[in-house]
């Protein structure tokens, strides 16, 4: 079975003509079709027409087609026109700009630009992708890498955090960060984290400075019951690049 997604920003709310162009679309295809508003978190086929009105999508908002099928492929490249007509689709690494500049104009203590994705196409264990994910903090805001690794695995000993299947969440508050920073790792092989909710597929690692103001730590109280969500946290295991990620990451920090 194939799986395909594009994830994009919208220019403009969902119209009962684009809605009945991409039942359409999807009519045409043996693959399943699924719209996914992200920042609304809520989720139709695309072969009904009457469910996708009801997503009441607005510009702005973050959405993800998902195709898995066997024609998945030349599906993908058919709704690559329509996704682009309704908005702006998140593939290349300059799409990243609206997202982080939304970021920087609403929280301008957090900063989640590419250099802090990464993708491991080769196997790593729990303890290699840790290293990675403190490798991908901004380097300027790592006040003592030794003491913050050892934060983040004294952490992970007492339990896994694992937050959804195929997710987890390291997090530790520690005086070795200068300020709020996250890191997200994707895996091309799914990594053994020790939980009965099975392997991970992505990461992401939060670096939280100790003494904190509650309205500071708001954002990733927000990222972290967004990727709760079966509908936000099964957007990000499915996105393809890194953009689509990075956007995904920080609609969620910010709605």
């Amino acid at each position: 079975m194939l799986s395909r997604e594009l994830t994009f920003c919208c220019r403009q709310g969902l119209t009962i003509t684009q809605a009945k162009q991409l039942c359409r679309l999807a009519g045409l295809f043996k693959s399943h079709v699924q719209l996914v508003n992200v920042t609304r978190r809520q989720s139709v086929g695309a072969a009904n027409q009457l469910a996708l009105l009801t997503l009441a999508t607005q510009p702005g908002d973050l959405c993800q087609l998902q195709i898995e099928g066997l024609d998945a492929e030349l599906a993908h490249m058919a709704f690559t026109c329509w996704c682009g007509e309704l908005g702006q689709p998140l593939g290349r690494p300059c799409t990243s700009l609206q997202a982080e500049q939304r970021l920087c104009q609403r929280q301008p203590d957090y900063c989640f630009t590419q250099s802090q994705l990464g993708h491991a196409s080769v196997p790593l264990d729990k303890a290699l992708a840790l290293r990675v994910l403190v490798d991908l903090l901004p380097a300027e805001l790592v006040r003592d890498r030794p003491a913050l690794e050892q934060a983040i695995n004294e952490r992970e000993r007492l339990a896994p955090t694992i937050i959804r299947p195929g997710l987890a969440m390291p997090h530790v508050i520690s005086p070795a960060i200068r300020q709020p920073s996250l890191s997200l790792l994707s895996c091309a092989e799914p990594i053994e984290w020790g939980s009965a909710l099975g392997p991970v597929e992505a990461i992401i690692l939060l670096a939280i400075p100790a003494g904190l103001a509650p309205e500071q730590l708001r954002p990733l109280t927000r990222l972290a019951r967004a990727l709760m969500d079966e509908v936000v946290s099964t957007a990000l295991l499915k996105a393809g690049t890194a953009p689509a990620r990075q956007a995904i990451v920080i609609d969620a920090l910010l709605s």
